[in-house]
């Protein structure tokens, strides 16, 4: 077994063996296949960003929705945000990444493929100058192998046929059935095999000195040409380091300083929450700390606006004195910072500004106040002193008694009633508005056979 200069023991697969260098040559193939690889590797990664992407945008979307609802106030909405917010800055940068990944590294990739890979009729043209250059470079040396082989072969051929003419010669000394005519000629025969054995063996020795003197130039061809293709994978190799840094600059966003903005800003927003901020707020807003038009007493003036039939029919005229029969304030489509529902809260100043007394007898001083946001006395209504309460009961009566009357609206919020006489229902129930709304902005209305009362704002005509 011989050995090479590294003291790696030769095998029976060397590359210096007749053919052994398709395996290099087929390298140069496969690099174009690795370029393709590559490409598609890229392809893949930029549509995964792509899809990263588009899920955080979609998941910022549907949590926004979420705070547009006003659940969430103040400093504490705020840090919601800016969570959300950084999912929509870091889906931006995914989404620049996969953009960078084909319009940079894929597009280079391409040019370089294009650049070093020549195709021909069916091989690529590099691929097909190597394996001539190294066909021509084997070849020499290949005939003198094959001479080799062949003398090699004669030479083993004579040395058995001689041993088989000894063996059979010494038996035939022994043996007295031979004659010494069979002897004489079978020694004859042993001389033969000697002399062809001889002969063999020098044309095997001639060969094998031809090849050996050749080994060197052969080693000089083939190193040459096998350089050559060393050249070009290193140029591939070269080429694909540098191309993996550049998906590693695309990729590496630690170092992106919009990356690092990102959190400092989130850190930020995060650390200004303030709970005193939010409930002083809530408490201007919602709470204890609203302002407040109380009722106060006023004196009776022309300018007041009439007191409406259904309030005049509910007056107790027995009761005498002066009865504040209604406060009217502003029950409508006004919203609490930001919220989508009517607010509930008391509009201060326009209940301040409109509310309403009228004097109604004189005697012993008594006074009722209102019991919901409708012109409707909470007092039990006796005989009207103007006159008028059977003409306001037979309209009110009317209008019970015609449930075929009035027209379809459709709820736009939850409504809980308050009181008996009042109507409730949920967002999207239909039902039938039988009455027009009373100067305090209430509708009568009918429901799966219920009769009542609710806030106007809180529907649409269909």
């Amino acid at each position: 077994m011989s050995v090479n200069d590294d003291n790696v023991p030769a095998g029976s697969d060397s590359f210096w063996e007749i053919g052994k260098y398709m395996r290099t040559v087929k390298r140069c193939d496969n690099g174009y296949q690795l370029c393709s690889h590559l490409k598609k590797l890229l392809e893949e990664r930029s549509e995964i960003e792509k899809k990263y992407a588009a899920t955080l945008q979609e998941w910022s979307k549907k949590w926004n929705a979420f705070l547009d609802k006003d659940i969430e106030y103040g400093t504490t909405k705020a840090a919601w945000r800016g969570v959300l917010t950084e999912a929509e800055e870091v889906a931006n940068l995914h989404i620049r990444i996969a953009e960078k990944l084909m319009s940079e590294v894929y597009a280079s990739i391409k040019v370089w493929q294009k650049d070093n890979y020549h195709k021909s009729m069916m091989h690529f043209k590099e691929t097909k100058e190597f394996e001539e250059n190294f066909r021509k470079a084997q070849k020499p040396w290949a005939k003198r192998l094959t001479k080799l082989l062949a003398a090699k072969k004669d030479y083993h051929a004579a040395c058995r046929a001689e041993k088989s003419t000894t063996i059979q010669e010494n038996n035939a000394r022994g043996d007295t059935t031979v004659s010494p005519d069979q002897l004489k000629k079978l020694q004859e025969k042993l001389r033969k095999c000697q002399q062809e054995v001889e002969s063999t063996k020098e044309k095997y020795t001639a060969a094998l000195n031809d090849i050996n003197s050749y080994n060197s130039k052969y080693i000089e061809d083939m190193t040459e040409v096998y350089k050559k293709c060393q050249e070009f994978e290193q140029k591939r190799i070269e080429f694909f380091k540098k191309t993996f840094f550049q998906i590693h600059q695309c990729l590496d966003l630690s170092v992106d300083a919009k990356f690092n903005q990102i959190y400092a800003s989130l850190n930020n927003t995060i650390a200004n929450v303030d709970y005193n901020k939010d409930l002083k707020w809530w408490s201007t807003i919602h709470g204890v700390d609203m302002a407040m038009g109380w009722p106060e007493f006023e004196e009776y003036s022309p300018e007041l606006q009439a007191i409406s039939k259904r309030s005049k029919s509910n007056l107790n005229a027995a009761d005498g004195g002066v009865v504040i029969t209604g406060i009217k304030h502003s029950r409508d489509d006004s919203f609490s910072s930001g919220t989508n529902e009517p607010s509930t809260a008391l509009n201060r100043q326009s209940q301040a500004s409109n509310m309403q007394t009228s004097t109604i007898s004189y005697g012993a001083a008594s006074t009722g106040g209102p019991d919901r946001n409708r012109s409707e006395s909470p007092v039990n209504t006796g005989e009207n002193p103007f006159g008028e309460a059977d003409e306001d009961e037979h309209d009110e009566d009317a209008e019970e008694d015609a449930p075929s009357q009035g027209w379809s609206v459709r709820a736009l919020y939850d409504y809980v009633k308050a009181e008996d006489d009042e109507l409730e229902f949920k967002a999207g129930d239909i039902f039938i508005q039988i009455a027009e709304e009373d100067e305090m902005g209430w509708c009568k209305g009918r429901k799966e056979g219920r009769i009542g009362f609710y806030p106007k704002n809180y529907v649409e005509r269909i």
